[in-house]
C-alpha cells in the first residue's frame, strides 16, 4: 500500500516545458533587483492544483483547489483471504461486519484488541452482495445470484427468498423503525421488510435498482441502472423522479442528517444516458449480463463474469476464447467514463460536487464530510464543505474500493476488492509528509535566488523546503546535494549552485495529528546568466547584379542576429575602405533596427566592408553586458560615369567602354540630337566593366555631324562622349 496521496514515482522528461509566470517583487537578492528595469529576473511559480499536480507526494494529498495537506494513516485490519469484500456493516454491539465473494462468507471482527476476523455466515450463493444492521440487534445480509436474504443473527433461520423473479439483493438500508428495504433486479424491484415479512413496494421500469437510501424523515431514494434515474419511493409505493443522471447507471446514495442527498455513478466508457442498452461493466456490484445475468467486470481481475447458481458455488474454469457466458469465471475489462458525485438539496435541484474519470463504487458520511471510494485504481476521495473543495485522500494497492462504512472517532473502514481486504483510515494526519517537486527548466544557465511560499500552520505544525539544481533534465548524481531545510518564508534564499535545473521539496510535519499545515503556493525566484548575443549574418548589395535602372546612391545594409536570453539590443554600424587604416562609424547613435539605409554620397567610391556590433546592454548593467561584431563580405560603391572612347571608321565608329568598378549595362547614341537608339557590344552581351562596340551608321549626308554617346553602369553612373563626324563627299 502505498502512503495516502502518493503516486509511482515516474523518470521526469529530460526538458520539462517552461511556464514564466512573471516577476514578482520583493522576493529576488539584492544582486538581482539592482539591475536594470529590464534585467532577467524571472520567477517559477506554483500555485494551484494542475501545478501541484505534477509533484511526487508521500503522506501528502492535493486538493482541487491547490490545497496540499498531511494525509490520513490507512492501516489494515487483520487479513481476509477473499477476493472482494462486497459491503460492511457495524452490529449493535460495535462488532464490524464483512460480505465477501467469491465463496459467499460474512466475517465479523470483534471489538477486543488483538480480536481478528471469524468465519459468521458461509452462504451457498457464491456472492454476499449487501449488508444492513436495523436499529436493533438484526443483521441481514442479501446474496446473489439466489436473491436471497440471510438473517445472521439467527443463524438457523432459513434464508428468506423475497419474488421469485429476484436473484440479486444489491443494497439493504434500514430506517429508524427497524423497516429493512432491498434494491434487486433483474426486474428492477423495491421490496420492503416489516415485522419480519416482505412485501413489494415499487417496480420500477429499470432491470435493476442498485442502491438505496432512507433519510430522516423516513423517505426512501433508490438509483437505478440504464436509464441512471434516482426515485423517491412514498411508504404507500408512490414513485417520483427526483433525478435523471446524465451517466447511465447510480450505483451508490447517501442520505445525510439534514436530509441533504448524495448520489454517486458508475457508467462505463461510452454507456451514458445517450447509450443507456449498452452492457453494464462496473465492478462495484455484480450486474446482469443485457436480459440475463449480468456480473461485474474489471482491467485486469481475474473474476467471474457471471454469478454460479446459488447451488453451485464453486467457479469451474472456461475457456477465456469464447465470449463470456453467464457462469464463466473470464475477467473482463473496464473502461470508465466521466463519471460524477451529485448533491441534491431539499430544493430538489441537483448539483454536481465533482467528476472523475472513474467508477464511483461506494459513498459514506462521516466527520462532516463525503468520502467517495472509486475503480479501477483503488482512489479515495474527500468532499468538504457540501462540495465546495475535493482531494484524493489515499491511493490503495486494491483495484477497486467497493465499501465505506464509517467507525468511532471518526474513522473510516475501507472494504476493497482486487484483491480483498478491510483497511482502516483513521482521522488522525500522519506526522510527516513529502512533496517533490517537478523539475523547472530555467532554459539558460541562472542564479537562483529567493524562495518563497504561502502556507497556514497551525501550533504544532510547520512546513520546511529545499532545492538542487544541476544542467541535466532528470536528477542524478551530477546534481548538487538537497539545500539545508529553511522553515522562514521571510528569510529564505536558495542554497544551490547555478544551473539550468533546479527543484524543491517540501515537508509538511506536525506534532498534533488533529492539525496539519496547508501549502497554497511556491515562488523561486532565479536570474539567467547573461550570453552574448550571435551575429550570424550581414547582407550587403552585390551591384553586380543591380541593372543600372537607378542610382545606387543609399545601400541597404541588413544583418541576423540571436540572443540566448532574448535581450533588447542596439548595434553600431561602421565602414572600412580597402588600403583605409581604420574603420569609420556611419551611424551617430546607436539604433536598434537590423537594418540601415546607408547615404553613400559623402563616401568615396571604391571597394568597402561592413561591421555591425551588437550589444545586448539595453537589458543588462554595464558589468554583465556583452557585445558581439561581424564583419561582411567585401562590396563596391561606386559614384564614377563610366569613360567613354569613340574613333571614327570608314562605315561608323569603333566606341569603347570601360568602368574602374562595375559592369557596363547599357549603351546608346544619338545623331544630331535626333533620338537616343540603344546599341550593343560585339560580343552581343553587356558583361564586364570594358566592351567595345563597331557601330555602323547610315549615309548621313555631307556636312559635319555629331555623334553622342552615353553608357550606363550597375550603380545606375551615366558617362558621355561626343565626336564630330565630317563628310566631305
Amino acid at each position: 500500500m502505498r502512503m495516502p496521496g502518493s503516486a509511482r514515482r515516474r523518470p521526469m522528461p529530460r526538458i520539462v516545458p517552461l511556464v514564466l509566470i512573471g516577476i514578482v517583487a520583493g522576493l529576488l537578492p539584492d544582486e538581482l533587483t539592482n539591475r536594470s528595469n529590464h534585467a532577467k529576473a524571472e520567477t517559477w511559480r506554483q500555485e494551484g492544483a494542475s501545478a501541484f499536480a505534477r509533484a511526487h507526494r508521500e503522506g501528502v494529498v492535493l486538493s482541487d483547489n491547490g490545497r496540499l495537506r498531511l494525509g490520513h494513516a490507512v492501516q489494515p485490519l487483520g487479513k481476509l483471504k477473499v477476493a472482494r469484500v462486497w459491503d460492511l456493516a457495524r452490529s449493535s454491539e460495535g462488532a464490524l461486519l464483512a460480505a465477501t465473494g467469491d465463496a459467499g462468507q460474512v466475517f465479523r471482527l470483534g471489538t477486543k484488541p488483538g480480536e481478528t476476523w471469524t468465519l459468521l455466515q458461509d452462504s451457498t450463493d457464491s456472492q454476499i452482495l449487501a449488508l444492513v444492521a436495523g436499529p436493533g440487534p438484526t443483521v441481514l445480509a442479501g446474496t446473489g445470484p439466489g436473491g436471497l436474504v440471510l438473517d445472521l443473527t439467527a443463524p438457523k433461520r432459513p434464508p428468506e427468498k423475497l419474488g421469485p423473479s429476484v436473484r440479486y439483493i444489491w443494497d439493504l438500508a434500514a430506517d429508524a423503525k427497524g423497516t429493512i428495504y432491498a434494491a434487486t433486479g433483474p426486474e428492477g424491484q423495491l421490496w420492503k421488510r416489516e415485522s419480519g415479512k416482505w412485501s413489494l413496494l415499487y417496480d420500477s421500469k429499470a432491470a435493476h435498482l442498485l442502491c438505496v437510501a432512507v433519510g430522516p424523515d423516513g423517505s426512501v431514494h433508490a438509483g437505478s441502472d440504464g436509464e441512471g434515474l434516482i426515485y423517491r419511493i412514498g411508504r404507500d409505493g408512490k414513485a417520483s423522479v427526483l433525478f435523471d443522471a446524465p451517466q447511465s447507471d447510480v450505483r451508490s446514495l447517501v442520505v445525510t442528517a439534514d436530509g441533504t442527498l448524495y448520489a454517486g455513478t458508475a457508467a462505463e466508457a461510452g454507456n451514458t444516458s445517450g447509450n443507456r442498452n449498452s452492457l453494464f461493466l462496473s465492478f462495484s456490484r455484480p450486474t446482469p449480463h443485457d436480459a440475463g445475468d449480468r456480473v461485474p467486470t474489471a482491467a485486469g481481475s481475474a473474476r467471474p463474469d457471471a454469478i454460479q447458481d446459488a447451488q453451485v458455488p464453486a467457479k469451474p474454469p472456461q475457456d477465456t476464447s469464447k465470449p463470456p457466458t453467464p457462469g464463466s469465471a473470464s475477467p473482463r475489462p473496464v473502461s470508465p467514463g466521466d463519471n460524477a458525485v451529485y448533491r441534491i438539496d431539499s430544493d430538489g435541484i441537483p448539483r454536481e460536487i465533482l467528476r472523475i474519470k472513474a467508477l464511483i463504487h461506494a459513498m459514506a458520511w462521516a466527520d462532516g464530510r463525503l468520502w467517495v471510494g472509486t475503480g479501477p485504481e483503488g482512489q479515495l476521495y474527500e468532499i468538504r464543505d457540501r462540495g465546495e473543495e475535493s482531494a484524493p485522500v489515499a491511493k490503495l494497492d486494491s483495484g477497486q474500493i467497493l465499501a465505506l462504512q464509517p467507525g468511532p472517532d471518526n474513522e473510516l473502514v475501507i472494504g476493497t476488492g482486487d484483491p480483498g481486504g478491510v483497511l482502516r483510515l483513521g482521522a488522525l494526519h500522519v506526522s510527516i509528509g513529502r512533496i517533490v517537486s517537478e523539475v523547472h527548466d530555467a532554459r539558460l544557465l541562472s542564479r537562483f535566488g529567493a524562495l518563497s511560499w504561502r502556507a497556514d500552520k497551525p501550533p504544532g505544525t510547520s512546513v520546511s523546503f529545499q532545492c538542487r539544481s544541476g544542467n541535466v533534465g532528470e536528477p542524478d548524481e551530477t546534481w548538487s546535494e538537497w539545500s539545508a531545510e529553511q522553515s522562514d518564508p521571510d528569510a529564505a534564499r536558495v542554497i544551490a549552485p547555478p544551473g539550468r535545473f533546479v527543484q524543491y521539496r517540501v515537508k509538511l510535519a506536525t506534532s498534533d495529528p488533529h492539525r496539519t499545515p496547508e501549502l497554497r503556493s511556491v515562488a523561486l525566484s532565479y536570474r539567467t546568466t547573461n550570453l552574448a548575443p550571435e551575429l550570424t549574418r550581414i547582407e550587403v548589395p552585390d551591384l553586380s547584379a543591380a541593372d543600372g535602372a537607378a542610382r545606387q546612391t543609399r545601400l541597404n545594409l541588413r544583418w541576423d542576429v540571436t540572443d540566448p536570453n532574448e535581450d533588447e539590443m542596439n548595434f553600431t554600424v561602421l565602414v572600412r575602405k580597402e588600403g583605409w587604416p581604420d574603420w569609420v562609424r556611419i551611424n551617430a547613435e546607436p539604433i536598434t533596427d537590423r537594418n540601415l539605409s546607408w547615404d553613400t554620397t559623402a563616401f568615396p567610391s571604391g571597394t568597402y566592408r561592413v561591421k555591425v556590433v551588437a550589444s545586448d546592454r539595453p537589458s543588462n548593467g554595464p558589468a554583465d553586458a556583452f557585445t558581439r561584431e561581424r564583419e561582411s563580405l567585401s562590396f563596391l560603391v561606386d559614384h564614377d560615369s563610366p569613360q567613354i572612347e569613340l574613333t571614327r571608321t570608314p562605315h561608323g565608329a569603333r566606341i569603347d567602354l570601360a568602368d574602374d568598378l562595375t559592369r557596363i549595362t547599357r549603351a546608346d547614341y544619338a545623331i544630331d540630337g535626333g533620338p537616343w537608339t540603344p546599341m550593343f557590344p560585339d560580343d552581343r552581351i553587356f558583361d564586364s566593366p570594358r566592351e567595345r562596340i563597331d557601330l555602323t551608321l547610315p549615309n548621313l549626308g555631307s556636312g559635319t555631324h555629331v555623334l553622342l554617346v552615353k553608357a550606363t553602369d550597375a550603380a545606375g553612373n551615366v558617362g558621355t562622349g561626343d565626336r564630330l563626324l565630317v563628310d566631305e563627299h
